[in-house]
């Protein structure tokens, strides 16, 4: 990598590494405004309910303003820092509370609606006469009459403020008669980011809890010094990562160029088999990389990277001119055997390459018949234009190339697509010979595939093919091709040529020969 790649991914994965950063900070934010509306929702039933427990504990033991009652109250007022008064109603007039009261006191037409319409909790905020203080007024029913609770809402305040500023929040209560909030009036120095409400399941009153943009930089920011060190030390680790990675590819790119320019890759041939005859018909070659210390490295370690850099051009190229000579040799032990050699659909996209390719048939006469060009399924039709493929195909026809279209039935090519190619073979998925024998659905499947195959008009040979009893099944199904371990393995062109001429010129394969016997018998 060069280094203003390395300054350039190193911006980038600090960008990035900010962005999730805000991201992370954000959902923490929200997550906490979330756990602190449930603890508030929590913290002020529980102050609420002690007072609703109390009041309907003494009404039920004292009659409502006796000196008892009275006293009761006072006590409770005196033993809590945020009760202010407790004051006893009946028919909209205050009668009693925790201190003497001279004259009875009317509640508003307003209070007094609500409390004779619902007969439940009343929850709002107003200015205590008796008290001079803004407070949160809190009315329940008892027997005959209400109780009014005042809580002085400048604790109220101090108890959110505490609760919320040292977690970057704000919050406010609303209540069910007036829906003042409490709190909420502060001066909010910017506007609102996020805040969410929950309404408490006992009493009537809902919390508001958030952040604004201010709050949430000052979250940000407490966190920052921890993100910054977090935000360069992944940086520094992609981007070793990424040179290494680079560094490797480069390499592994500049092993190959090595090894065509030393000519290093050779064919593997695994026998292509006639089904209901057993004889060999044709072999597919398969690229393998032999090391000058002869370590043989297999095509998935080096071919993703070839296809990429357009390296697997000169190494089919190669190959083709290997496959020259050999068939030379094969053709004189069985004349009419062909050979399959893989290929990509953008490679025979590729005027230019397609070209190549003619030149070296036009220059070996054993490639100008039995060759066939295999797609494979590394790459799609779709990712090529159409149309310069089709004429590079037919171009190569013209010179005597068949066609073959790999793993046929797996749907990376759509039916019209097939037939505007013109395959002149089809090679069946492994995946259908191998379940075809035990699964009714997939044997269904694999008779739709071979008729679907015959009706274009082409050869099929099933892939995979690791059992006698898969080799007679897809004979019974009319696949007029095997291909398979059962059959044999890749081998070097040596043990192949060896192997054929123990054959005899008809082909027969030693390892099918029980096979070929039993079918001649059924046949």
């Amino acid at each position: 990598m060069k280094k203003t790649h390395i300054i350039k991914l190193l911006f980038f994965t600090a960008i990035i590494g900010v962005f999730f950063n805000v991201a992370w900070v954000k959902y923490q934010a929200n997550n906490r405004s979330e756990e602190t509306v449930a603890y508030l929702i929590d913290t002020m039933d529980k102050v609420l309910e002690n007072v609703d427990n109390q009041l309907n504990s003494l009404s039920n033991i004292y009659l409502p303003c006796s000196e008892e009652s009275r006293d009761k109250l006072e006590e409770m007022v005196f033993n809590s820092s945020v009760l202010q008064e407790i004051t006893y109603i009946e028919n909209g007039n205050i009668l009693c509370g925790d201190r003497n009261i001279d004259t009875q006191q009317l509640l508003t037409p307003l209070k007094i609606n609500h409390i004779t319409n619902n007969n439940q909790q009343v929850i709002y905020r107003s200015f205590s006469q008796r008290r001079h203080i803004d407070g949160v007024f809190f009315i329940l029913p008892v027997n005959a009459g209400w109780y009014k609770v005042l809580f002085d809402i400048k604790y109220m305040r101090f108890w959110l403020k505490q609760l919320t500023e040292k977690r970057f929040l704000y919050s406010c209560m609303l209540d069910n008669l007036t829906e003042t909030s409490y709190h909420c009036e502060q001066n909010l120095s910017s506007p609102i980011l996020y805040s969410i409400s929950a309404n408490s399941k006992k009493y009537p009153y809902s919390v508001v809890t958030g952040y604004t943009n201010d709050m949430f930089v000052g979250v940000y920011l407490s966190q920052l010094p921890y993100a910054i060190l977090v935000i360069i030390s992944l940086s520094v680790i992609i981007t070793l990562l990424s040179y290494a990675y680079f560094n490797w590819r480069y390499s592994l790119r500049s092993d190959i160029q090595g090894a065509i320019n030393r000519k290093e890759f050779f064919a593997f041939y695994q026998p292509i088999v006639n089904a209901h005859t057993g004889e060999w018909q044709g072999a597919e070659l398969l690229v393998r990389w032999l090391h000058p210390n002869g370590i043989v490295t297999s095509p998935a370690e080096f071919i993703p990277a070839a296809e990429q850099s357009g390296q697997i051009q000169q190494i089919t190229l190669q190959l083709l001119e290997k496959a020259a000579y050999e068939k030379k040799i094969i053709s004189e032990i069985s004349p009419t055997f062909y050979l399959a050699i893989n290929v990509t659909a953008s490679m025979i996209a590729n005027k230019q390459y397609v070209d190549s390719l003619i030149a070296m048939i036009k220059q070996y006469p054993s490639l100008q018949h039995d060759i066939t060009l295999e797609f494979t399924e590394r790459e799609t039709f779709a990712n090529v234009d159409i149309g310069a493929l089709l004429a590079g195909m037919e171009n190569l026809r013209n010179v005597g190339v068949r066609w073959a279209l790999d793993d046929f039935g797996t749907g990376y090519a759509g039916l019209s697509t097939l037939q505007m190619l013109s395959f002149d073979t089809l090679k069946i998925d492994r995946t259908f010979v191998a379940s075809s024998v035990t699964d009714a659905v997939t044997h269904s499947i694999l008779g739709n595939i071979v008729e679907m195959g015959h009706k274009l008009q082409c050869y099929l040979v099933a892939e995979g093919v690791e059992t006698a009893e898969q080799a007679t099944h897809v004979a019974q199904l009319g696949i007029e091709f095997c291909q398979g371990y059962y059959f044999d393995r890749p081998m070097p062109f040596e043990d192949f040529i060896a192997k054929l001429e123990l054959s005899g010129y008809n082909g027969a394969s030693i390892n099918t020969r029980d096979l070929c016997s039993s079918w001649k018998l059924q046949t």
